[in-house]
């Protein structure tokens, strides 16, 4: 996960970015695709609480099992 100071400039918005984006990849895990993944947060994230970031998440696992499947 990169999430730079400029684009998420407070530490515990960093830290609970990171901490809802593990644990939602842990629960996709099995269905992802053996691919490294590469997470960029951006400003708009900060923003975002809890479920919202987390369903954003998971439609982004949810396009990368799709877009993978065919792999």
């Amino acid at each position: 996960m990169a999430i730079s100071k400029r684009h998420v400039p407070r530490a515990v918005d960093r830290n609970r970015i990171k901490r809802i984006s593990r644990e939602a990849f842990r629960q996709q895990r099995m269905a992802l695709p053996a691919r490294d993944v590469i997470l960029l947060a951006r400003s708009p994230a900060r923003r975002l609480d809890r479920a919202q970031l987390r369903r954003k998440l998971d439609a982004l696992w949810q396009r990368l099992i799709k877009r993978c499947g065919d792999c």
